[in-house]
């Protein structure tokens, strides 16, 4: 659901301005996909304009065509306006790779995802590696987070796709109003509104007298050799695992593919942690995320409660540790039914002048420090095989981003016949980020071969 200032000029609700208050050189906010494709020899000097002409004929079609403008003096909601196109030659870019190889990709993708958006154009933009060896070529795409979660950025991609049509132009840019006309539209918003926001005001109190039933059920976030302030450096490798036996696994071990995944990622990084002598005696704990989006909310913006679960990374028994595993994130969605109550908050006058001063006060004098050791999230949407400028999508690898504070992030997302993931580490802290990958598909392996045994004995 969209909150039209005017035509064409959208309020960002405060859920989205936080992505942008929280981001730092460090910790950019934004979400990325590393698309690869497979492209003839023959195509790859034409495939640069290809897709700047391909990507500008649908990007009307999604909220990518805008540009951040703050509301004078703080006062209202800052907005997306509307502009009718982008500069692709700015947006889309090659990039050349030092030698014609994979891990010169990963490792030039490390760096690329550091480098932040600027808002006051188009959020978005596209990075090309057409001299991959084989009939290969990689986009990597990032878009900022506040313009979507993890399920809108599937729909983006999905739009930006052969399998959407291309949009219509747009032949002007939104014309935003004078200072005296917003502050007009948003006193009047304001008072409309003034009914609904008592209303929340209340659902938001008991929900925290709810809460308090929770207060001593999550784990304390372990402190570890690894912990502190994340740094400005990136290492990134895409693992690849076949969901079929994922699915299974999980539905002979009485859990979810979630919860296999979760399991997956404690398994290895206990093992990590052990070979650097820094696993602690109580477990590791998780940031994620659960979407609450509803058909009410349209595709975009963000609409996720956080959740902190622990990976009883403590645990030695593989099922041990995937049942305690489940308990936890059973508490955790037991609590965000409530935590939801405090989400989706309606602006108030000057509330985005308040929430950059609420920001600038917490990150001064250093970085800031989120719960949570690492961060996982698997996107539950299954998509399709797709073709982007007629060349075959062969993978959709996310390419993460690490929260103050944090080490490790590995997201997966469902394409195809596959799980495709992404691991990201601050290298400061985490050596060898492929050995973190590899651990994570020995997991894998692990608990196929558990429900098999488990299938045989039935």
């Amino acid at each position: 659901m969209t909150q039209e200032l005017v035509p064409g000029v959208r309020r960002l609700r405060p859920d989205d301005h936080f992505m942008i208050l929280s981001e730092t050189d460090a910790s950019p906010m934004h979400l990325g996909a590393l698309l690869l494709l497979e492209v003839p020899e023959a195509d790859k000097g034409a495939l640069l304009e290809r897709l700047r002409a391909h990507l500008a004929e649908r990007l009307p079609a999604t909220p990518l065509l805008a540009r951040l403008v703050q509301a004078p003096e703080g006062y209202d909601s800052d907005v997306w306006a509307d502009v009718a196109s982008a500069d692709m030659t700015a947006h889309v870019v090659a990039e050349d790779t030092p030698t014609p190889d994979m891990a010169a990709l990963y490792a030039a993708l490390a760096v690329l995802n550091l480098e932040r958006l600027d808002l006051s154009r188009p959020p978005f933009k596209a990075h090309l590696f057409a001299n991959l060896p084989g009939n290969r070529a990689a986009l990597f795409f990032k878009l900022h987070h506040s313009v979507a979660d993890g399920i809108g950025f599937q729909e983006v991609l999905r739009l930006l796709s052969d399998e959407a049509p291309p949009a219509p132009a747009r032949t002007a840019d939104a014309a935003l109003p004078s200072p005296e006309e917003w502050r007009a539209l948003a006193e009047a918003r304001f008072a409309a509104k003034e009914p609904a926001r008592a209303a929340q005001s209340a659902a938001r109190k008991a929900a925290l007298a709810a809460l308090e039933a929770f207060k001593d059920q999550r784990a304390e976030t372990p402190v570890l050799k690894l912990s502190g302030p994340t740094s400005a450096r990136r290492s990134y490798v895409p693992l690849s695992l076949p969901l079929a036996p994922f699915k299974a696994a999980a539905k002979t071990l009485d859990a979810t593919v979630n919860d296999l995944f979760l399991a997956c990622a404690a398994s290895a990084l206990r093992a990590y942690l052990i070979e650097i002598d820094d696993l602690p005696d109580t477990p590791l704990v998780v940031n994620s995320a659960r979407s609450y989006r509803r058909a009410e909310h349209g595709a975009f913006g963000n609409r996720i409660v956080a959740q902190h679960p622990h990976l009883a990374t403590h645990l030695a028994d593989p099922i041990e540790r995937l049942r305690a595993i489940q308990a936890a994130m059973a508490g955790e969605k037991a609590r965000t039914v409530h935590d939801e109550a405090l989400l989706g908050a309606l602006e108030k006058p000057f509330g985005a002048r308040d929430r950059r001063a609420m920001f600038a006060e917490r990150t001064a004098g250093g970085a800031r420090v989120l719960p949570g050791n690492v961060t996982l999230s698997n996107v539950p949407v299954p998509t399709p095989l797709r073709t982007l400028a007629g060349y075959r999508q062969l993978h959709n690898y996310p390419v993460p981003i690490i929260g103050s504070g944090r080490f490790l992030n590995i997201t997966s997302r469902r394409y195809g016949d596959n799980l495709d993931m992404g691991v990201i580490a601050d290298p400061e802290k985490i050596a060898d980020v492929a050995r973190v990958a590899t651990l994570f598909q020995s997991a894998a392996h692990d608990y196929f071969a558990l429900a098999k045994a488990s299938r045989q004995t039935l």
